[in-house]
């Protein structure tokens, strides 16, 4: 029986189908859907920007997101090599980004009839919080796309996604 669906999202296409499954699902079996969203706390001014086109944010948040886009990259030096280092966003603009995320799932699971809806705003690294809150949940279920908003990291240590299903106390639906 499907009781508890985790679903988490960075606000990506794969995301929203992702939402789109779980709500059907929900809807279904009249389970609790649990939207989960991991604070964006890798991704650059320009990657969030893009994020929140369409979103109810604040004005002082989008002018904020301007002004670390157009802030200059500072560069690393390794072994010869020069590097561009990204300047964090602050958790001030993460939160009403991720609250806007957060309620943009909310209602596309509405829109699909699902009843039962909690929001989980975490921070952390993105498998582990996705991972924790399924403990946490006694999720039955995570149904979660393919890939996200990811970046040139997820080459090299593994996808979000792919960590989950092999880690996740429960079945684990990836959706493309």
């Amino acid at each position: 029986m499907i009781r508890t669906i985790i679903v988490p999202t960075d606000g990506s296409d794969h995301a929203a189908k992702a939402i789109d499954l779980a709500a059907d699902l929900g809807q279904k079996y009249g389970a609790r859907i649990v939207v989960l969203h991991v604070l964006l706390s890798d991704a650059s001014p320009t990657q969030i920007k893009a994020l929140t086109a369409g979103l109810d944010i604040p004005q002082g948040v989008r002018d904020e997101l301007d002004r670390l886009e157009e802030l200059p990259l500072e560069t690393s030096e390794f072994a010869g090599v020069y590097a561009p280092v990204i300047i964090p966003v602050p958790l001030e603009v993460l939160q009403p980004v991720g609250r806007a995320i957060a309620e943009r799932a909310r209602t596309m699971v509405r829109a699909k009839g699902a009843g039962k809806i909690d929001i989980r705003i975490v921070g952390g690294r993105a498998a582990d919080s996705i991972l924790a809150a399924a403990e946490h949940e006694k999720a039955d279920m995570i149904v979660m796309g393919s890939r996200g908003m990811g970046d040139l990291k997820g080459l090299f240590v593994g996808s979000v996604s792919h960590k989950v299903s092999h880690l996740a106390p429960c079945t684990c639906v990836t959706v493309k």
